[in-house]
């Protein structure tokens, strides 16, 4: 299992990047509508929360399986975020 700190380093590094493509899919599509520009700064920021709380907030596992599953919720989490910005494009 990768540290608590690399994954609190990778999320954090995840989310900024795809704010940064966002802005920048902003200023190449003039023509995008504001509010489905915010909307998309919002939900990125709400999840990028989100998970930093399933990070912080880990209760004492009964097993290594359980433990297994809650890392991996925290990654397919952050597969959502991406998930997010490639919508922009729909």
């Amino acid at each position: 299992m990768a540290s608590i700190r690399n994954l609190k380093k990778d999320l954090n590094y995840l989310s900024y990047e795809l704010l940064t493509e966002t802005f920048a899919y902003k200023h190449f599509h003039s023509e995008m509508e504001e509010s489905k520009f915010d909307e998309a700064i919002r939900n990125i920021v709400t999840l990028r929360n989100e998970i930093l709380g399933q990070i912080n907030h880990r209760e004492a596992f009964e097993s290594p399986a359980a433990q297994k599953q809650h890392f991996r919720s925290i990654h397919e989490n952050m597969v959502k975020m991406v998930d997010l910005v490639n919508e922009l494009d729909k």
